[in-house]
This record gives structure tokens, sequence and C-alpha cells, in this order.
């Protein structure tokens, strides 16, 4: 079985307004929202199995409609919808949604994060001033890798969620981005690096690193544009092709999962943290 990593970065609407009106900040608003959005009825469709409130740990299944064309008895055609069901765990420690990778529902990680994007905007977190951004995690050295690939570079583009404000995810990611949020009130930060000549040179630095780290952890996205010989088109290989995936044994269904305690559901989880953290 497979499961991609979704990081959960929840973010004020104003942050000033937020401040003002001296609202909580409490990655359980999340949770609350994902919790409340059972009774939706439109494309999305979720079910929340297990939630330990006091631990952190949630569990389900979610999917997106799909049509599918059936023969009645007597060979008529006819249209019925589908909402094939997906697993996914939630890690309050890590704010991180595992999710089944079932490319037959989810095409990519970056859909099951819009997914899960649509559905938890709803009316709860709209209600506390609040916005949930949700991007996959990634390989590690997926960057540097890529960019390396490359003997001429013409153009970086990184996009940077602003830095998360709930709970306990990875704040080492440079004073600038915390003051670019607070300065703008930007929900996202998208510097680009361009040679036009395809001599564009990175190299590791403190600030470089910190905003690859974070894209890394799930908080955004990049892309890189380059070609390997001088006579090669050029071509662009983004984040979205880089993302982490994990693999464990055997097959968790919603029949077994819809019995789990939520001991069973942390122990899982905790079983899987360390492959995915973002504190190693």
């Amino acid at each position: 079985m497979e499961f991609n990593v979704l990081q959960v970065s929840l973010l004020p609407v104003d942050s000033g307004l937020f401040i003002e009106k001296e609202l909580s900040k409490d990655i359980r608003f999340f949770e609350e929202a994902l919790d409340k959005a059972e009774e939706r009825s439109d494309e999305f469709s979720i079910k929340v199995y297990t939630k330990d409130n006091e631990a952190g740990y949630m569990s389900g299944v979610v999917s997106k409609k799909s049509d599918v064309k059936l023969h009645d008895r007597n060979f008529q055609l006819h249209q019925e919808e589908d909402f094939p069901p997906v697993v996914w765990f939630w890690d309050r420690e890590e704010q991180a949604i595992l999710i089944e990778n079932k490319r037959s529902v989810f095409s990519s990680a970056n859909m099951a994060a819009r997914t899960f994007e649509n559905i938890a905007n709803n009316i709860t977190l709209a209600e506390n001033s609040l916005r949930a951004y949700i991007k996959p995690k990634l390989v590690e050295s997926a960057f540097w890798d890529t960019f390396n690939s490359f003997h001429y570079v013409r153009e970086v583009k990184l996009n940077l969620v602003s830095p998360n404000l709930f709970g306990n995810t990875k704040k080492e990611i440079g004073e600038f981005l915390h003051e670019v949020s607070d300065q703008t009130n930007a929900s996202e930060f998208a510097p680009i690096f361009r040679n036009a000549d395809g001599n564009l040179h990175l190299k590791p630095s403190k600030w470089l690193d910190a905003m690859i780290d974070w894209i890394q952890d799930g908080a955004g996205e990049w892309s890189i544009r380059g070609k390997k010989k001088l006579k090669d088109q050029y071509k662009t290989i983004n984040s979205k092709q880089r993302v982490k995936l994990l693999i464990v044994e055997g097959i968790i269904t919603e029949v077994e999962l819809n019995n789990y305690s939520p001991e069973d559901v942390a122990q899982i989880v905790e079983m899987l943290r360390e492959r995915y953290s973002y504190k190693k």
C-alpha cells in the first residue's frame, strides 16, 4: 500500500483582523472543519471514522465523484454516481495527512491536496477567519538533484505558502519569510530567478536552503527550466513530479478502517511518522 504525505498550513485570512479579534491559534479548527464536512453534497465526499480529540489523530475515507455507465437487467444503459473510497490518516503533531495513493481516484498527490483544500475551507474555517493551504511533501533531495541534472538553467521559480502560525510545524525558515508575511499579509511568496542565456547559477546558502526546505516540507512548489546539452530544447521539471511516497506492507480497506480504535490509528501514524517528520 502507498501513501502520499500532505502538509497542512493554516493561516488567517487577514492577520491584522485576526489579532484584533483575539482569535485563538489552534490547529483543531482544521480537524473540526474535516469533521463537519461529512454533510456536504457536492462532488467531494469525506467520512471520519476515528477522531481522537486529545491526541490529535483522525482517520477516514475521502473521494471525488465520478460517473459510471452501467447496464440494467434489460441491457439499458444508465449512468450513476460513484464515490470510490480512499483511506486517509491525520497526524496533528506533524500537521500532515497521509492519504492512500489511489490513482484511479486522484491522478496525483496534488489533486488529492486540492481535494482536501476544497473540503476543509468550509464555513467552519471561514467563521474563524482561517484558510487551509495543503501541499504534498517532496523527495528530500529533489530540488538540487533536478537543478544539477541540467548544464544550462534558464529559470527557477519558487512559490512558498506563508509561514504556518498554528501548531508546532517547522519554524526555522528564515526571518525574512516571516517579515514578508507580517508586512504584506501575503498568503504566498513567489521569487523567480532567471537568466535568458541559460547561465543561471544557484548554490546552497542559508536563505535559499530555508526556502527549499520549506517547500520540501509541503509548503509550496518549485519549477526549474533547463537543458542538458546546448542543442537540446529547454524543458521544465517541477516539484509536482517529485512528491514523497510512503510504501507500507499490507492493505487497509475502508471496512477495516471503520473498526479501528483511536489506539490503532495512533499506532499506524506513529510507526510511519519517522519517514516524513520535519523534525528529523
